[in-house]
């Protein structure tokens, strides 16, 4: 599975299908929402309203009418209440069923923007940390999953979550398995911010290979500290930015 983390509009996205962060009346509410519905058009919205309402937690599946993507999943995030109404699991919970209503529609690549943060008030860091791991955890059957950032504040804070939770994998496999997975995690890191679907071979491994020049130091380590993880994910995401500067 390639897993993406891309600034772009994902009502533009062109792939099976988008989750984006919906109201519980699926109206148009935010201007994520606004501009699926404007895209989508008439029939879109009739969907919508037949549907009528879907419960924070929950997820619910319309076809995409006029937009790129064939199918259009609205997933009912948390409002933010200060961590006290289990907004964790709320968010997780549609997140579970957005990838779950893919799958019964056999949908392979799938674009997801961020839920409840820019429309529902729920710390961005907080919601990517929770998020990334779930998809990178019980995502795995599908082709491609791209996390469409709308600023790179978001585009920042889940790249974050993904390089330290592969890191975080790395520190705690086993001597024995610790060589095999940093071959796994140096393409998946290195493909992170990668917009090309299908990378050039010769481009990817020297991406590959730069990344494996910053892991190295980190597999020396007998038990890496929280510490060293923190330092590794800094370079790691250094190299990113030397990336865009440079326009790869």
């Amino acid at each position: 599975m390639q897993f993406r983390v891309l600034n772009g509009d994902i009502s533009e996205w062109n792939t099976d299908g988008i989750v984006y962060s919906a109201s519980s009346t699926l109206l148009p509410t935010s201007p994520v929402s606004r501009k699926i519905h404007q895209i989508g058009g008439i029939s879109f919205s009739a969907y919508c309203r037949h549907i009528g309402m879907c419960h924070v937690g929950h997820a619910v599946m319309t076809k995409g009418c006029q937009l790129k993507a064939s199918f259009v999943i609205h997933a009912v995030g948390p409002y933010w209440a200060g961590g006290k109404r289990e907004e964790e699991k709320s968010l997780l919970s549609a997140c579970r069923e957005a990838l779950q209503l893919a799958r019964e529609k056999k949908l392979k690549e799938l674009a997801l923007a961020p839920l409840s943060s820019a429309d529902k008030g729920y710390p961005l860091q907080r919601a990517a940390a929770a998020v990334v791991p779930l998809l990178l955890t019980e995502g795995g059957d599908f082709d491609r999953l791209d996390i469409v950032c709308a600023d790179e504040a978001e585009q920042a804070a889940y790249m974050k979550s993904a390089v330290f939770f592969w890191l975080h994998q790395l520190r705690e496999a086993s001597a024995g398995e610790r060589s095999g997975l940093a071959a796994k995690i140096g393409t998946a890191l290195a493909l992170l911010p990668c917009r090309e679907g299908t990378p050039d071979p010769i481009v990817l491994a020297g991406k590959v290979k730069a990344v494996e020049a910053i892991i190295q130091p980190f597999l020396q380590l007998t038990k890496p500290s929280l510490a060293d993880v923190e330092q590794t994910a800094l370079q790691i995401r250094a190299l990113y930015s030397e990336k865009q500067e440079k326009g790869e």
